[in-house]
């Protein structure tokens, strides 16, 4: 027999209990509906919940559906009048939606055409200027005096220092008692615009010159020797203007209140000396920073590449300079380095007070939460007369900074220590002394015992016969009838072990 007919006789023998002839399966077809009239009582069959969603027909609750069953046919109601209402959307919906045709050519507004064109013309424009500006950007050396600018240049350096107060008083007072003359004003602001107009005339002359003779050699001056050639002129300017600061200031303040009723002209003339020799000291700063920049801006080599283009005759001119880079750069090497050195030492001394700081608010909060959990504080509080015996240092040290002090915080734990240890040993010291005394109470209650006993006088006797073991017999007799005697009186039974002898004995003899 093959495979496949065996197969097929399984199924078959799995199967024969389900198949039945017709005649048995309509019986049993006539007993379920017969089962089923007799439980509906004749009543026409529901149709089943799970078909609920095949018809339109309503379903209504039972009267006797409470609870989840009552929600359950609720929802199911409105699951089928949704679905129901779907079905009629997609109905009344047609097959294939109805496109609509994209206008013609002939109803096209020129007008909007017009500005979406120039709207894309003005973008072209703007993105043709920022490309143009960018190669300009790209072609120029990084090395040029163009790309110093001061506010890259003075970033992150320190603010200067303010007027004295006085100084202030003294020109609003000043001004007070001369008067607002306007047409004084306007000339003198007239006069500040056009040298301000001339210094620029003069900056912009020696930019170009500069521009001139950096533009064959753009990588022989760097940008930083420009930069610490400005920061030094700077600084010695600050540097200046704070001593003059400093000096009119302590000038003014030594004169005091008793010299201010004094014044009057005396004052305007001392401040328009002032005035003139701060101006011609900042005209002679100039002057000399001019003289810096050109001085860095000096070529130490001759440049060896001809010159394609005549330079324009100058109305001025200045006679070559010997460089003295060789002058400058060891005290800008020293500055530098110094700098460095003291940037460092700040850095790492901010950053082990940081770390001590961190270490400290560690440290005192794990002793506030020990104080709080500890056993040892309340048994031993530390008195308001140690607390106050730090005074004022320790009041000073902490109000300077904001670290809390730990030695606060460590002295109850110190004090407590100290108390518990002193405690300690008092008790230690009291049952030592209690434990002596009873030691030596047990130890005469135990020679009482032994003198009771007779124990003591065995103990002479033993260490008597070991001395006398090498004398001569008659003393060692002698001194054992005496011990003899001796235990006998000392024994408390001694007095039974007497020589009674008969009654009239005595007389006998």
């Amino acid at each position: 027999m093959s495979a496949p007919d065996e197969a097929i006789e399984k199924i078959k023998a799995g199967l024969e209990p389900y198949i039945k002839p017709l005649e048995q399966v309509n019986y049993i077809r006539r007993i379920i509906a017969l089962h089923l009239a007799a439980c509906s009582q004749d009543a026409p069959a529901n149709q089943p919940l799970v078909l609920a969603g095949t018809s339109r027909d309503i379903i209504a609750p039972s009267p006797s559906a409470k609870g989840l069953h009552r929600e359950y046919f609720e929802a199911l109601k409105a699951n089928v009048a949704a679905k129901i209402d779907l079905d009629d959307v997609v109905q009344q919906r047609p097959a294939t939606p109805e496109r609509v045709p994209p206008p013609p050519l002939d109803h096209i507004n020129p007008l909007e055409e017009r500005v979406a064109t120039l709207k894309l013309e003005e973008k072209r424009r703007k993105l043709s200027i920022v490309r143009k500006y960018l190669d300009q950007l790209v072609d120029q050396p990084a090395a040029s005096p163009a790309f110093l600018d001061t506010d890259e240049i003075f970033r992150g350096c320190p603010r200067l220092p303010s007027v004295p107060q006085d100084f202030l008083d003294d020109l609003v007072s000043t001004g007070d008692r001369a008067g607002t003359d306007l047409g004084s004003q306007a000339q003198r602001l007239e006069k500040i615009v056009l040298r301000s107009k001339l210094q620029l005339r003069q900056e912009e002359r020696l930019l170009q010159e500069a521009k001139e003779r950096s533009r064959d050699r753009p990588d022989v001056i760097s940008n930083g020797a420009k930069m610490e050639a400005l920061n030094a002129t700077r600084n010695g300017l600050i540097t200046w203007i704070e001593r003059e600061l400093s000096t009119a200031s302590a000038s003014e303040s030594a004169h005091g209140e008793d010299g201010r009723t004094g014044r009057g002209e005396a004052d305007q003339a001392t401040i328009s000396h002032g005035l003139a020799d701060i101006k011609q000291k900042y005209e002679k700063y100039l002057a000399q920073r001019a003289r810096l920049l050109e001085l860095a801006q000096h070529q130490p080599q001759i440049s060896t590449k001809p010159e394609l283009k005549p330079k324009e005759a100058r109305s001025t001119t200045k006679p070559p300079t010997q460089p003295v880079n060789h002058l400058l750069i060891p005290y800008i090497e020293r500055l530098l380095a110094l700098s460095r050195a003291q940037r460092s030492s700040i850095a790492h001394k901010s950053h082990l007070n940081a770390m001590l700081s961190k270490q400290t608010k560690d440290a005192c909060q794990s002793l506030g939460h020990l104080a709080e959990e500890s056993q040892l504080l309340p048994a031993y509080p530390m008195k308001d007369s140690q607390r106050r015996r730090s005074g004022l240092i320790d009041d000073i040290m902490t109000k300077k900074t904001d670290v809390p002090d730990i030695t606060k915080r460590i002295k109850p734990w110190m004090f407590a220590s100290d108390s518990a240890k002193i405690a300690n040993l008092e008790a230690v010291a009291e049952t030592i002394e209690a434990g002596q005394l009873g030691l030596e109470g047990s130890i005469k209650a135990i020679a009482e015992l032994e003198r009771l006993l007779g124990l003591a006088q065995g103990k002479e006797e033993v260490e008597a016969k070991d001395g006398l073991a090498e004398g001569n017999v008659l003393l060692s007799g002698v001194d054992k009838r005496q011990a003899k005697q001796e235990k006998k009186t000392g024994d408390i039974w001694s007095v039974l072990h007497g020589n009674l002898g008969l009654i009239g004995q005595d007389d006998c003899i």
